[in-house]
This record gives structure tokens, sequence and C-alpha cells, in this order.
């Protein structure tokens, strides 16, 4: 499959005849265009869990809901996060024609998609966090192990730097904490090490796994565990499972730092930063170019630091994290930017 790199994915209607790629117009089988005259288009968006877990499905469903907003038709079906009979039903109850495109993500879902893309080749879907190889799928993936990487800085900064961060006894120990240990999942925390290493080479990483992406109290245990053990931070990277894992930060009085979505207030006063991968943005543009006709279906396109498509936000807690830390995080960031620094990840 054609791998894209967006430019900026902060500059989105700018790019997309650029990052997105292709000339074809909506008679080519390989681009998506829209139904109607006026361009409107419809879209589902299928997720094999439930909103509401304030990561991961909430950041897509905000795409969802700009789409909404800009004037497309959408709807969005939930399912028991443990029930892959009724994730393959919902996807397939939208293919059938009624929808322009569906959306659907998570490596979970990748059989599922790989299943009903030949069973209904004229149904356009966007598909992300992964690479699904059909004609019909466009594939959006992100480069987490980068994302990752500056997670793991201010983790080893936060572990060093009592001064600055109070809630910390300077012990050199960090936690990662995983829903399931999964290729992508694996990827953020080759990313985290590396960038706890880069600061501190003798700082201890604890990683810990859940085993399940929608079991909070079993992110709490998880989380309690390393906090017992001495952590001073830990990055949750669990989706809905990550709920239990803040509200043991917050019993803990420890650190934390979210991923997917600014979850920065939901322990005010514990969590550092949150890690975005900019699913909502992401597939806004991915629409957009659909609706231009400009979306080539069995390529991919990729996000990175380089083009805004992932990072730390400080958002809401401007009081936590000394501008100090941030200017010597954003260091970090500029060195990957720039190619000066290629991150590890699990696929090397």
């Amino acid at each position: 499959m054609k791998i894209h790199r967006l430019t900026t994915l902060a500059a989105a209607t700018v790019v997309l005849a650029l990052g997105l790629n292709g000339c074809a117009g909506a008679s080519d089988p390989a681009s998506g265009g829209a139904a109607s005259g006026d361009g409107v288009l419809s879209v589902a968006n299928v997720v094999n869990g439930y909103l509401g877990d304030q990561g991961f499905f909430d950041d897509a469903q905000g795409g969802l809901d700009e789409l909404k907003a800009n004037g497309h038709k959408t709807d969005t079906l939930q399912a028991d996060s443990n029930n892959p009979a009724q994730w393959k039903a919902n996807l397939e109850s939208v293919s059938t024609g009624n929808w322009d495109i569906v959306v659907t993500g998570s490596s979970q879902m990748a059989d599922v998609l790989l299943g009903a893309a030949p069973k209904f080749p004229d149904q356009h879907y966007i598909y992300y966090d992964g690479v699904v190889d059909a004609p019909n799928v466009a594939s959006i993936t992100y480069k987490q192990n980068e994302g990752a990487y500056l997670a793991g800085v201010l983790a080893a900064l936060a572990t060093t730097k009592t001064a600055e961060f109070p809630l910390s006894d300077g012990s050199k120990k960090v936690g990662v904490i995983g829903g399931m240990d999964i290729p992508v999942i694996n990827d953020f925390v080759v990313g985290f090490t590396a960038g706890v290493k880069a600061v501190d080479p003798d700082i201890k990483i604890i990683v810990s796994y859940v085993g399940s992406f929608s079991d909070s109290a079993k992110g709490y245990d998880h989380a309690k565990a390393i906090y017992d053990q001495g952590a001073d931070v830990v990055f949750q990277i669990a989706g809905g499972s990550g709920v239990g894992v803040l509200q043991a930060t917050k019993d803990a009085n420890k650190y934390a730092i979210g991923v997917d979505s600014n979850q920065n207030a939901v322990q005010p006063g514990h969590i550092l930063a949150s890690m975005l991968k900019h699913v909502g943005p992401s597939l806004v543009l991915a629409v957009k170019a659909a609706q231009d006709g400009t979306l080539k279906y069995g390529e991919v396109t990729q996000y990175g630091l380089a083009d805004d498509g992932l990072g730390l936000t400080f958002d809401d807690n401007s009081d936590l994290v000394p501008q100090s830390i941030i200017d010597r995080i954003e260091e970090y960031k500029q060195k990957v930017v720039s190619g000066d620094l290629k991150v590890p990840s699990a696929e090397d």
C-alpha cells in the first residue's frame, strides 16, 4: 500500500490535496466523491465499545460531531467492548449502501473490517489507527511512538526534578500501563521508554498491561501496584481502563500522563499532560478529501510530530508544568521533527 504523510494537520483544509494525494474524480472507483450535488456525505461511525472513555473513542467522535456541524449526516453505532460478533453485525448493517462512508478504528476492528471490505466492495471505509489493505479502505495511522517519546521525556523530568514537581519523591521510577499487549500499544511503550532513557538512562520503567481497554477497576489496580512500587509518574495508554488509572493517580497523590484526548482536567493537579493523536481532526480531513473526490482508497495516510498529527497538550494545567520544562520538551521534539533523532518503534 502507498503511504502518504500530511504536511501539517493543523493546516487542515490547506493541505488536503497534497497530503491525501490524487486528482481522481468521483467516477474513479479508487477515490471517494460526494453522493449528492451539494457535496453532503453521510458518515456512519462504528465503535467497538462505548463512548465516554474520555480518550480514543471520544476523540474520534469529536471528528464526527464536527462533520455533523458542517452539514454532513452522521450516526454512531456503539457496542459491547467484549462482543466481536456485535461489532461485525454493526459494521455490516451500515455497509449495504445507505452510507457514503463507514468509519471504524482500533486494532481490534482489523479482522472485522478485513471480512467486511470484500463482502461489500462498493462501500467506502475509513479505518483509523491501523492499516487494512483493501481497495475500498482508506487507512490512517499515527506515529504514536513519537508522541510517547515526548511523554517519556516529561515523565523522566518529573521524577528527577522534585523542585518543579512537588508530588514527586525523586524515586527515578516511572510506569506505563497499556490496555492490551498488542503492537500498537507496544509502539507507545517503546517510544515512551526511549524518551525516559534520553533524559536519564538510570530511571526504572515499570510496564504493565490491563488485558482490557474497558475495565477501569483493573486499570486502577494496575496503577496502584505501580505507585506502591515507588513510581512518581504513570503514562496510561489503556482506553477506558485508563479512567481507573487516573483515579489511582489522585488517590496515590502522584502524577500521570493521559492519552488520546485532553484528560488534564480529569484529576486536577495530577495529570501533567495528555498525548494526543488528533484522531478526530484526521477523520474530518479524510471526509473532506472524500467530499472533494481526492481521498485515495487502498492507501495509507500517516501522521507524526513533523506534521502536528500528534503531540503533548498542557492545556487546562498551565500551573502544573513549568514553562522551562515545556521548553525543554520542545527541544526534544524539534530533534525528531528535524530528523536528527529517529524514535525507535515496536516495528523496528
